[in-house]
């Protein structure tokens, strides 16, 4: 319900609005904003996931971030075993008076750890897109579906 302001010219929402952040509290304290319920906020496009989709889509971003973990893992414990077990490791010379294990420590390392960080990130994005928000995505794939099988575009029937 909307009601004209004092001035009369521009209306006010009868919405409870959320206090000034300079709002004290007796002793000086700052008070938290107060804002309507949730209820208020809902629109028909939100979907609400269920508790069983949610702890679904949270035990498979549980195994995403374990599986890309022990690659990080293995990649950080080859070094002391190449380090050990392979003498060219350390003493053969790649770019000047460089190790490989110094080249791959000093920038190889990096940019593995950055290709791994983007893939978990991309694999744990499409995880939770493809596992969260319910129905919605099959209302969009009928739409985008096209004429039906048979139907060709652009022609009419000729009877």
């Amino acid at each position: 319900m909307v009601k004209p302001s004092s001035a009369g010219s521009t209306p006010e929402s009868s919405q409870p609005q959320p206090r000034p952040a300079s709002a004290h509290l007796p002793h000086g304290e700052l008070s938290d904003p107060v804002f309507p319920d949730d209820a208020a906020f809902v629109s028909d496009k939100d979907v609400r996931d269920t508790p069983a989709e949610v702890d679904a889509a949270f035990r498979a971003q549980r195994g995403v971030a374990l599986a890309y973990f022990l690659v990080f893992l293995v990649l950080v414990a080859a070094f002391p075993v190449l380090t050990m077990t392979l003498q060219w490791w350390t003493e053969a010379r790649v770019f000047g008076e460089l190790s490989p294990g110094f080249v791959a420590a000093a920038g190889g390392l990096y940019l593995a750890f950055a290709v791994i960080g983007i893939a978990a990130a991309r694999l744990s994005a499409s995880v939770e897109s493809r596992m969260l928000g319910g129905q919605q995505g099959l209302h969009d794939e009928d739409d985008a579906s096209g004429p039906a099988p048979g139907a060709t575009l652009g022609t009419e029937d000729p009877r």
